[in-house]
């Protein structure tokens, strides 16, 4: 189909016919899914006819899988091309076509599976086409994190490629720490089973003895998934699962809290660093144990906790249980105020870690942390700080505090001892508009006049210290600093002549290197020559403290510091609540969207490697560099968000429970055009078109919204709107279908045992091979392991763990490399005979060895016989590379089926991925 007759498809026509299981429709025995139109595919909402929804049904289930072999999108990363008519005047024709060219997207992109991309997500184009490249590439490494683990229980989405030793036993490595990122992302998938298998995964299946693993807001973010699909069937179906899942929390809530030697009659939630999945902070740092110590109240839990109680209140609300709704209500409330009088620091201007009686707080117990923390953004992630806490944000953009050139710091760069407030000999305390806190010491003048500041630092060593001072002598003045009581070595510090003796400026600053040992240092600053005051010192001898490797070997030295490093992790709740006060709060002269536009921008740019979009766990905030890459484990590293960053922050589509979506746009103003479409929404699609002039398009000028095909809404200009859709559609009830050759939990124990030699027993379904590569793909490293690293093998069980990735490394596969058998086969074992009717076969073609088969036949056992399944359909007819192949039947009852290969002449076969469609019985 060429370009021009692209346009004149309706974006529900183009949609409505999802194929079965594979990426659409229903996953239901019957296959097919979504509602039919009132008047037609795309009925008009204004002449009564109710828009066809493609996901009027729960959407397809067995096609998902892998995204590209480089390690994601292209490095182009460009922005799609217009499907606009040829020749059509600008401000003519309608953005309800579809105004996107989403072939020559994937194509542009490179992504694996595009069918997969076309059934599910909504396509965006920006003129950034570095924000349009990672976007994309975030879709490629949530797909591939999205894991079927057994029949049953569906689909989980994981953070690591790989499985981890240290997640619980039987939990198929799931980790709840960005859980609730992984809900926001994948809410606006049309595909719905694969967030309702997780969201059930963590409060009914496997993964309720992980949830209190690390902190986290699974429920409330579950919440905000119900704002985007309308349905609250799934939310009232869990109300007691969820109520039960918060009070879980209570062994972490600590009643009449103390907060600097004063008793409260507060209550808030506790949590160490590391359970907060954040190691080596300045604040366990602080305490006697710095990877596992300085437990305390945190605004990250008790935001988390917040979230959680304001959704279960509003879903017992949906559910019209009212005494619940009241009670959760309650509860957020007075976390809302606690969180407000005890965790915010009114000198500091930003919400801290208080510590806790925790046997690790030596001497810092009930005591607020030294040094701000990037987890401090993080109530504004959930809307919990009234407005005249916004003066937080200032120090966003403050390169001394958390403004890094390649991404926000996780740890202010420098932090300030303010002068008055240290301990002071012979000099006064004066006032003055220009210093930093309206007061400053000195001048100190005499013999004996000294001020001693207390500095903490992690480890012994030499450390920057910026002294903010003013000199009136009219001429270069002196002070002695005496580090530690070491008088014999003395630090002459000199400062040049400066205006006014009670004139302060951030220019007014010199730099000494201090040494200093673990634990407390006196700076003891006295009297040299000439006339000087002292407003504050600026220090931080944690900032990225040990943080980084010696030498990058992709084996995770050095991991995991959270002392500055810039994790995406921290971003993502950085913007996300950077986007809530720019959209939701009074407007404050801190921080504009141009702040937001710049950051994502920045975020975009950080998100690549070697010229093309790629992720790992963490970079250095000045170059940019991953610094936490381990091979075969870090790569795409599923830790935070963007998709929701975009479509929610920068595009502004803001969900709400009403017949009704919110735009609140912080596109720059200097984008001419922009579009997304095939947003799922209530069960409906949403198309939202930008074209300043409508040249760009060619479907209109201002901004337009369409819903299922017909517009809704149109505007000149961008802003903010309140625009009426159509009533929700909830999907009917369907008999779902199970993959019952998937086994992730024995396909876990087979990779530990890479690294202890465990022993273990296999479940059932079993999966065996003719032949199986015996040569290394290279190592696989993990720095929570012994050794680091080993070497990593294709294998036959990676063939069901329920991961489909094309990647070379991180590697999932099995392959015959090596074989000199003319064919080769796959094999899965049931623990007893049972029906079976479709096997789909994820090809891995390596582009070199490896290609995609020849030829290859499904066989079951009969008796004691291999025998060709009867009546075979193979789509696509002939084998694909990299891609699904679906096999259908008439059902057999076995207990063993195969898929027996043909290479191709002098290469070998493999397989990412063997599943088994089957409605669940």
């Amino acid at each position: 189909m060429n370009r021009v007759a692209r346009v004149g498809i309706f974006l529900g026509l183009a949609l409505a016919a999802c194929s079965s299981r594979p990426n659409g429709g229903s996953r239901s025995d019957s296959g097919t899914g979504g509602g039919t139109a009132g008047s037609g595919v795309a009925g008009n909402m204004g002449s009564g006819g109710t828009a066809g929804a493609p996901d009027a049904g729960t959407a397809g289930t067995s096609g998902t899988g892998g995204a590209t072999s480089t390690g994601g999108a292209s490095g182009a990363g460009g922005a799609s091309s217009i499907g606009g008519q040829s020749g059509m005047d600008a401000g003519t024709g309608t953005a309800c076509a579809a105004v996107l060219d989403v072939d020559q997207i994937l194509a542009t992109q490179g992504l694996q599976e595009p069918q997969w991309y076309k059934d599910n997500i909504p396509f965006v184009d920006t003129p950034d086409t570095n924000i349009n490249g990672v976007y994309y590439y975030r879709w490629s490494t949530h797909k591939r994190a999205l894991r079927y683990t057994t029949a049953g229980a569906g689909y989980i989405a994981t953070e690591y490629d790989n499985p981890i030793t240290y997640s619980f036993n039987g939990s198929y490595s799931g980790l709840v720490d960005a859980a609730g990122y992984h809900i926001l992302d994948g809410r606006w998938l049309r595909n719905r089973t694969y967030i309702d298998d997780y969201i059930n995964y963590w409060v009914r299946g496997a993964g309720v003895s992980p949830s209190r693993q690390f902190s986290e807001w699974v429920t409330g973010a579950a919440y905000q998934r119900y704002l985007v699909t309308g349905d609250a069937t799934p939310l009232k179906a869990n109300l007691t699962q969820f109520i039960s899942h918060y009070n879980a929390w209570s062994s972490n809530f600590s009643t009449n809290i103390s907060v600097n030697g004063t008793s409260t009659t507060d209550s808030l939630y506790f949590q160490t660093p590391v359970a907060d999945a954040t190691e080596f902070t300045e604040t366990s740092f602080r305490s006697t144990d710095a990877f596992g110590g300085g437990a305390g109240f945190r605004p990250t839990i008790n935001s988390y906790q917040y979230a959680n109680a304001q959704a279960i209140s509003k879903i017992a609300a949906l559910a019209g249980d009212t005494a619940n709704a009241t009670t959760f209500a309650a509860k957020a409330a007075a976390l809302k105020a606690a969180v407000q009088r005890d965790l915010w620091d009114p000198q500091r201007q930003f919400f801290m870690h208080l510590y806790n009686n925790d046997p690790t707080n030596v001497g810092i117990a009930g005591t607020r942390t030294t040094w701000r923390e990037a987890m401090g953004f993080t109530p504004w992630a959930f809307e919990l700080p009234d407005a005249t806490f916004s003066t937080a944000w200032q120090y966003l953009t403050d390169a001394r505090r958390f403004a890094g050139p390649d991404g926000p710091y996780t740890l202010e760069r420098v932090h300030d001892f303010e002068a008055e407030q240290a301990a002071i000999v012979d000099a006064s305390i004066n006032t003055a508009a220009s210093a930093s806190n309206g007061q400053y010491v000195g001048p100190i003048a005499n013999a004996d006049s000294s001020v001693t500041f207390t500095v903490f630092a992690p480890g012994a060593g030499t450390y920057s210290v910026d002294v903010f001072y003013a000199n009136v002598s009219g001429t270069t003045a002196t002070q002695v600093l005496v580090a530690n009581g070491a008088t014999t070595s003395p630090i002459t510090v000199t400062y040049p002549a400066t205006n006014g003796s009670g004139t302060f400026a951030s220019t007014q600053v010199v730099t000494i290197r201090v040494p200093m040992v673990a634990g407390a240092n006196t700076l003891k600053f006295g009297h040299g020559t000439g006339s000087v005051s002292l407003d504050r010192i600026g220090a931080n001898p944690y900032f990225d403290f040990q943080a980084f490797p010696a030498t990058q070997n992709h084996d995770d030295s050095s991991c995991c510091h959270w002392d500055g490093v810039s994790w995406p992790f921290d971003t993502s709740m950085i913007l996300t609540g950077l986007a809530n006060l720019l959209q939701d709060y009074p407007a404050q002269t801190y921080v504009t969207k141009q702040t937001y536009d710049t950051l994502l921008s920045q975020f975009a740019t950080l998100q690549h490697k070697n010229g093309v979009p790629y992720i790992a766990e963490a970079a250095n905030g000045d170059t940019g560099d991953w610094v936490y890459d381990a091979s075969d484990f870090s790569e795409h590293y599923n830790h935070s968000s963007f998709v929701d960053l975009v479509l929610t922050g920068l595009l502004g589509i803001k969900p709400l429970a009403t017949d009704s979506v919110q735009l609140k746009p912080l596109v720059p103003d200097t984008w001419s055009y922009f579009a997304v479409q095939n947003v799922p929404y209530h069960g409906h699609l949403l198309t939202i078109v930008w074209d300043r002039d409508g040249t760009h398009y060619h479907a209109g000028s201002g901004l337009q919204v369409c819903q299922d095909g017909a517009r809704v809404y149109q505007s000149a200009t961008v802003g903010d709107a309140t625009i009426a859709v159509a009533a929700p559609i909830i999907p009917a009830a369907a008999t779902p279908l199970d993959n019952v050759a998937a086994n992730a939990a024995t396909a876990d124990q087979d990779w530990f045992k890479g690294w202890d030699n465990r022993t273990y027993t296999p479940t059932f379904p079993m999966v065996s091979a003719s032949y199986t590569n015996t040569a290394s793909n290279g190592n696989r490293c993990h720095s929570a392991d012994n050794p680091r690293c080993v070497a990593a093998h294709d294998s036959p069980l990676k063939a069901i763990d329920g991961f489909i990735r094309y990647d070379v490394m991180p590697d999932d596969r099995w392959t015959n490399a090596g074989s000199t058998n003319a064919t080769d086969y796959l094999a899965v074992t049931f623990a007893q005979p049972r029906p079976i009717k479709e096997v789909k076969i994820y090809t891995y073609d390596d582009g070199q060895n490896v290609r995609v088969a020849a030829s290859f036949d499904v066989q079951y056992l009969s008796g004691t016989t291999w025998a060709s399944v009867p009546g075979q359909v193979k789509t696509p007819a002939a084998p694909a590379a990299n891609a699904p192949n679906e096999v259908t039947f008439p059902a057999v009852t076995t207990s063993q089926f195969r898929v027996v290969f043909t290479p191709q002449p002098g290469k070998y076969v493999g397989v990412t991925e063997l599943e088994s469609w089957y409605p669940r019985m």
